[in-house]
């Protein structure tokens, strides 16, 4: 079992569509620029994604560690999701990705999951 499906293991199933329309909950401090991208991509794909209940499930997780303040363990599980799910990431959602990593210096990392070869125009 790989590190990623025995996380994949451990994440509660949602039995509604999570995260539909979300903001930042109140009282929260205003996100980060690159926790904002992160946030803003992860609840883009779940709309796109709502269909698939595992990867919905996995990127709500990515949405509430954003929310709490864990950017860099979003950037990083992000990255793991798309690659071990495999689903197609539109080149827009891609570009914002790519702009958060580099703020957080985590781009190599980011780039190493191999998510490019998964981006379509759309």
């Amino acid at each position: 079992m790989t590190l990623v499906s025995a996380l994949m293991a451990a994440i509660p199933q949602r039995k509604s569509p999570p995260y539909m329309c979300r903001r930042n909950p109140p009282g929260n401090p205003p996100l980060d620029p690159s926790g904002a991208l992160i946030r803003s991509v992860a609840l883009r794909m779940i709309r796109r994604l709502a269909d698939q209940p595992q990867p919905v499930s996995a990127l709500s997780s990515v949405v509430d560690m954003v929310e709490n303040d864990e950017t860099d363990l979003a950037m990083d599980d992000i990255g793991l999701l798309i690659q071990y799910f495999q689903f197609p990431v539109l080149r827009s959602e891609y570009q914002d990705l790519v702009r958060a990593a580099q703020q957080l210096d985590l781009l190599e990392s980011f780039t190493d999951t191999g998510v490019e070869g998964l981006v379509v125009d759309g």
